[in-house]
C-alpha cells in the first residue's frame, strides 16, 4: 500500500478488521479453536486482541503476541490489561519472527494469512520456531468452490483488499500451509452464507511439522 493509501485506508482498515473479526462466524470459530493451544504459545498477528480472553489459563505457560501495526497492538495491550492477562506484545513481522529457533510449543495464526504478503516465508518462520512436534493452529477465510464466486472474488479482492488492511479473498491456505512441510492433523470447513457469504470457506485446522 502506497503512503497515500496508507494515510487514507489504514485508519479505515483498521477499524473494518477489528469489527468484522469480532463477527459471530469468527467469534465461533475462535471459541472452538484457540483454547485448544497449550504451552509456550505465539500467536502472529494478535492485532486488537480478539483471542486473549479465549486463552485456557491451565493449558498456557507463555503467551506472545507479534503484530506489525502498533496501533493495534496498543489496542491489545489494552484488553490484556483489562483481562488480567500477562502476555508478551512485540512489534514485527510474521516473515521475521522477534523470537528464538524451537522455542514455542503452539502457534495461532487466526485470519493472517489472507494477510501476510509473503505466506511462504512466514510459514517457514513458523517452523522454524516451533519445537518438534509443536503445532500451528489456523483459522481463516478461503478462495470458494465452484466457478461462479471465485470469479466474483478475483472482480472484488483490489478494492477488498484496500478496504481491509491488505486481506486476499482468493488465497487457498490450506495448500500453502502443506507445501510448506506441515502435515493436517485436523480440518474444519464449511461456507461463509448470507452477506458473508463473499468470503468464500470458512477453514480452521491443526498442522504438524512433516520434517523439524
Amino acid at each position: 500500500m502506497c503512503s497515500l493509501c496508507e494515510r487514507i485506508f489504514g485508519p479505515v482498515g483498521r477499524f473494518v478488521v477489528t469489527k468484522a473479526c469480532g463477527a459471530p462466524p469468527f467469534r465461533s470459530m475462535r471459541e472452538r479453536m484457540i483454547p485448544v493451544a497449550a504451552g509456550d504459545v505465539l500467536e502472529i498477528g494478535i492485532g486488537s486482541g480478539h483471542n486473549l480472553e479465549l486463552y485456557d489459563r491451565d493449558r498456557i505457560s507463555t503467551l506472545v503476541g507479534v503484530d506489525p501495526d502498533t496501533k493495534l497492538l496498543a489496542l491489545a495491550h489494552c484488553r490484556s490489561c483489562d483481562l488480567q492477562r500477562d502476555v508478551r506484545l512485540i512489534e514485527g513481522s510474521a516473515e521475521q519472527l522477534p523470537v528464538e529457533t524451537h522455542s514455542i510449543d503452539t502457534v495461532v495464526a487466526s485470519y493472517v494469512l489472507c494477510t501476510i504478503p509473503d505466506t511462504e516465508t512466514a510459514l517457514a518462520e513458523i517452523r522454524r520456531v516451533l519445537r518438534p512436534q509443536g503445532k500451528l493452529i489456523f483459522l481463516e477465510h478461503a478462495v470458494g468452490r465452484g466457478n461462479i464466486l471465485p470469479h466474483v472474488q478475483r472482480k472484488m479482492n483490489a478494492g477488498w483488499r484496500l478496504l481491509a488492511g491488505g486481506c486476499n479473498l482468493v488465497r487457498d491456505p490450506v495448500s500453502r500451509i502443506t507445501s510448506s512441510g506441515f502435515g493436517i492433523e485436523s480440518l474444519i470447513e464449511n461456507d461463509f452464507a448470507g452477506r458473508m457469504r463473499f468470503l468464500g470457506r470458512h477453514i480452521a485446522g491443526i498442522a504438524v511439522s512433516n520434517t523439524q
